[in-house]
């Protein structure tokens, strides 16, 4: 092939990573596990809202789904421009390799975790608290969730698959003792399995804490794209809109009033990877420990 024409099937490869926000026909993004998987319509919903909040006559795209993928090919999938957007938990790497909006998209509610176990465990779990008692136990986790890295570094044992689903298999038959969740994500995926999995339950006592955040990312030449979600983000912060959001939809909205739960022992971790613009100590953004309900305050 001529090295002109090279050039131009270049550029047609290109095309789509060039349009500007106002040219997109559509936004691709990665199947979810299923249609209606609370996590997929959160995030899809919050994301089409963030878009209408400041569209500014502009038309928003319509969501299409593509294929559904792992964590590490969806950003493989991003940076080659198969896919225009995706959701995951934030890091330095993908804050170097992508191009992020950076405002957490749940308010860093995933960093307080709690666990899921076995019920005839409950007496095991009372007598931990501290992380040297914690390490004696192994943690079902996601091989390519965002937080994987931070529970490795705190030495905490793990057992990893990149299946979600075999991880409460996993947990049932004993492969692994605990699986931390969301403090809003346990309780409505046992709510969605009672009968598959009625010996697990949530063990609300004890919460461990590292600051962890969903965000946006797309495409580094996707600037305007971001810059649109980032100023529909910041208006719905400011309007209230992203907090009723959260009371109100199905996949965050167990974790509210956040101090209904009195959680006896808080167990705490740095997180080394958290991107560099990401500060926890803002409220305007992050929740604080202090908003839960923590024996003793």
């Amino acid at each position: 092939m001529k090295p002109w024409l090279v050039r131009i099937c270049g550029l047609i490869l290109l095309l789509p990573l060039l349009l500007s926000a106002e040219e997109l026909s559509e936004l691709r993004i990665a199947k979810p596990r299923a249609m209606d998987d609370p996590a997929y319509l959160y995030f899809s919903g919050l994301l089409q809202k963030a878009l209408q909040k400041t569209a500014n006559g502009r038309a928003v795209p319509p969501l299409v789904t593509t294929i559904a993928m792992a964590e590490d090919r969806m950003v493989r999938e991003l940076r080659a421009g198969r896919i225009d957007i995706l959701w995951l938990g934030g890091s330095k790497e993908r804050a170097r390799n992508l191009l992020v909006v950076p405002i957490p998209l749940e308010r860093g509610l995933v960093g307080y975790r709690q666990f899921i176990i076995r019920k005839s465990r409950v007496a095991e779990f009372d007598a931990i608290n501290t992380l040297a008692d914690l390490r004696k136990f192994k943690a079902c986790q996601g091989a390519q969730w965002g937080d994987t890295e931070i529970l490795r570094t705190a030495k905490l044992p793990l057992v990893t698959s990149v299946n979600y689903e075999s991880l409460f298999k996993l947990l049932v038959a004993g492969r692994c003792d605990y699986y931390p969740r969301g403090f809003h994500q346990g309780k409505i995926e046992l709510a969605n399995r009672t009968d598959t999995y009625p010996e697990l339950m949530v063990y609300e006592p004890l919460m461990l804490y590292y600051p962890f955040a969903a965000y946006f990312y797309v495409h580094p030449r996707n600037k305007q794209l971001a810059q649109w979600l980032q100023d529909g983000l910041e208006k719905m912060i400011d309007d209230g809109e992203l907090l009723a959001y959260m009371q109100q939809h199905e996949h965050t909205r167990r974790a509210f009033p956040l101090q209904a739960t009195v959680v006896k022992r808080l167990l705490v971790v740095p997180n080394h990877y958290l991107p560099d613009f990401a500060d926890e100590k803002n409220a305007r953004y992050w929740f604080q420990p202090g908003d839960f309900s923590l024996a003793g305050d």
